[in-house]
């Protein structure tokens, strides 16, 4: 981007914060309107709002807030809606590196409204645990459910356990039998007890 130029710069303030209209920062951006913090300030970072005018952020707003950020609204929703926040296109990213992004609210809904083939998906993912508790939990799927595990399944009920399906059939898991027996043991087809003895030898592997 070509280095821009401060042509129109106009100040208002005073020792403490400052309006500035027209003024270039140090990475070249353009700021329409800035609205910063002088002094006192014992931060490292600035705490302003910006309007860019110019390079790949014009059209952006910029909020730098070296301590907390805080919106208070809905004192009188509409339509039952405090706050909105829509992104025309594009993904809105929220990210805390060292620390914890908690959603607190009466009721929490989790909507993917994509095609239904490459788009509409819902991803949970955790490098630890996934922990979810409730007094009734139910899923259901138009196709079907897949549950596995590299290790063990724990299925745990004081109470009655039920199945109810057209079709049922135990696979028996791999075993030291596999490398005993060719056949391997239980009722495996010849395919499935291939792919027990991969599975036990992986399991095997450091």
């Amino acid at each position: 981007m070509a280095e821009q130029k401060v042509t129109n710069y106009r100040p208002i303030g005073t020792d403490e914060g400052i309006i500035e209209f027209g003024d270039v920062m140090k990475n070249n951006a353009k700021m329409a309107v800035m609205i910063k913090r002088i002094f006192p300030s014992t931060f490292r970072t600035s705490q302003y709002i910006g309007l860019q005018m110019s390079g790949k952020l014009d059209g952006g707003i910029i909020n730098s807030a070296p301590s907390v950020y805080t919106i208070l609204c809905g004192e009188k929703p509409v339509n039952d809606t405090a706050m909105f926040c829509r992104a025309e296109n594009g993904d809105i990213i929220l990210a805390a590196p060292k620390g914890r992004i908690r959603i607190m609210a009466r009721d929490i809904d989790l909507i993917a409204s994509g095609n239904g083939t490459n788009t509409g998906f819902i991803n949970l993912r955790a490098n630890s645990a996934i922990d979810g508790e409730a007094p009734t939990v139910q899923m259901q799927a138009e196709d079907a459910i897949s549950l596995g595990s590299e290790r063990d399944v724990n299925l745990n009920v004081p109470g009655e356990y039920k199945i109810s399906c057209g079709n049922f059939k135990v696979v028996e898991a791999p075993d030291v039998s596999l490398l005993t027996s060719p056949l391997g043991s239980g009722s495996n087809t010849p395919l499935q007890t291939i792919e027990g003895l991969i599975k036990l030898i992986q399991s095997l592997l450091p």
